[in-house]
C-alpha cells in the first residue's frame, strides 16, 4: 500500500513538475518587444472566459492600465472601397519602434478567425503583435494583371494591392517592422491572404490560414462564390435578378504556391462540407512540393466556420508558436485548457 501511494505522488509530482516546464511564459524575442511595457500574460483558459465587455469596446488610447486584457489603442475607419480597416497596438510603455504585425483578411461569408475576431485581436494584441484587420467585401472583378498574381485590379471593392498598400503605410508610419509581417485569413479571406502574400513574396515572414478555399464544386447559396476544381474561374449569384450570374477570375491557391516564400500554418476542418479537406491537403502537397515551410493540421469533427471551442482554444496555441518563432512575439506556453480540448 505504502509503495502504490509512493509512486502515485511520484507519478503527481512528475506531472506537476513538467507542466510547471512546458506552461513556462517564453518572453518575446523581437527586439522592439523586448523593452516594451507589455502587460501581464494573458492565459488561454482567461482568454476564453474575458467579459463581453472587454472584447466589445472599441475606444481611444487606454492610460495607466495593467491589466493584461487590454488592448493599448484602437482606430478604425471605412476605406473608399468600401473595406473596413481596424488597427489595434498592444498596450505598451514608451514607444517601443516598429512592431511585428499580423494582418487578418476577412472576406465573404463568417468562417473561422471572422467569427472569432474579437477575441483573436485581444489575444495577439497581448501578444505583442499590431493588428491590422481588413474587412472585405468581395474579390477582384477583373483579370490579374500580368506577371503579378494576385494583383487582380485596383479598382475593385478588395484587391491584394489595396491590401499591400495598407499594409506599406503602417511601415511608412513606423508602425509595423518590415522584418516581422504575418497574413492571417479563412475561407475566402485565407485565400486573399494569400494572394497578397504571393503579389509581394519577400514582405511576409508568415501566414496562418484557417478553411483555405481552393474550390466549391457545387451551388450554394447566392451570396456564396461557387469555384470550378482547380482553376482560376469563379462565378457568383450576386446579380440584380435571381438566375444573374457573375463571372470573375481570382488566382488559384495551388497555382500560388511556388511564389509563396514564407512559412505557412494550414489549418482545416475534416467535416468541412464549403470545402473538402482534400482541397486543403492539395494545397499543402503543393507548398511543399516549391520548398515551403509549412505546417498542417486537421480537426475531427470540425466545420468550415470553426464552431468547436476546442478547435479555437487549439488555433490559438498554434498561433501563439507559430508567430512567436517566426515574428518573435510573447508566448504563454501550455495551458491546461489544450488539454480538456483534446479530451473532449
Amino acid at each position: 500500500m505504502n509503495k502504490l501511494l509512493g509512486l502515485i505522488v511520484a507519478f503527481l509530482a512528475s506531472f506537476f513538475l513538467l507542466y510547471t516546464l512546458v506552461s513556462k511564459d517564453q518572453p518575446a524575442k523581437h527586439a522592439g518587444l523586448k523593452s516594451a511595457g507589455l502587460p501581464p500574460l494573458l492565459a488561454i483558459h482567461d482568454l476564453y472566459a474575458a467579459s463581453s465587455a472587454l472584447l466589445s469596446r472599441d475606444t481611444e488610447p487606454n492610460i495607466g492600465s495593467s491589466s493584461g486584457t487590454e488592448i493599448g489603442w484602437r482606430q478604425r475607419y471605412d476605406n473608399s472601397n468600401g473595406s473596413t480597416i481596424r488597427l489595434a497596438l498592444p498596450e505598451t510603455g514608451p514607444d517601443p519602434g516598429p512592431l511585428p504585425m499580423v494582418v487578418a483578411i476577412e472576406s465573404g461569408a463568417a468562417s473561422g478567425i471572422s467569427v472569432d475576431r474579437e477575441r483573436t485581436e485581444l489575444f495577439l494584441t497581448n501578444r505583442g503583435y499590431a493588428m491590422l484587420s481588413i474587412a472585405c467585401r468581395g474579390l477582384s472583378s477583373a483579370p490579374p494583371a500580368p506577371g503579378a498574381p494576385g494583383d487582380a485590379s485596383r479598382e475593385s471593392p478588395c484587391t491584394a494591392a489595396m491590401i499591400r498598400d495598407e499594409i506599406m503605410l503602417r511601415i511608412e508610419q513606423g508602425i509595423a517592422d518590415p522584418q516581422a509581417l504575418a497574413v492571417l485569413g479563412s475561407g475566402m479571406g485565407a485565400h486573399l491572404a494569400l494572394m497578397t502574400m504571393a503579389l509581394k513574396p519577400d514582405l511576409f515572414k508568415a501566414a496562418i490560414l484557417h478553411s483555405t478555399m481552393i474550390d466549391v464544386p457545387r451551388s450554394l447559396s447566392r451570396s456564396q462564390p461557387v469555384m470550378t476544381p482547380f482553376n482560376a474561374v469563379v462565378t457568383s449569384g450576386q446579380g440584380p435578378g435571381e438566375s444573374d450570374v457573375m463571372p470573375f477570375v481570382v488566382a488559384s491557391p495551388v497555382g500560388l504556391a511556388k511564389s509563396i516564400r514564407g512559412a505557412v500554418l494550414i489549418t482545416h476542418g475534416k467535416a468541412d462540407e464549403v470545402v473538402p479537406v482534400e482541397q486543403a491537403e492539395a494545397f499543402v502537397r503543393a507548398l511543399r512540393h516549391a520548398g515551403t515551410d509549412v505546417e498542417a493540421v486537421y480537426f475531427d469533427h470540425e466545420d468550415h466556420r470553426y464552431s468547436r471551442w476546442q478547435t479555437l482554444v487549439q488555433t490559438a496555441r498554434l498561433s501563439e508558436n507559430f508567430l512567436a518563432h517566426h515574428l518573435g512575439g510573447r508566448n504563454g506556453g501550455y495551458d491546461f485548457i489544450e488539454l480538456l480540448a483534446k479530451l473532449f
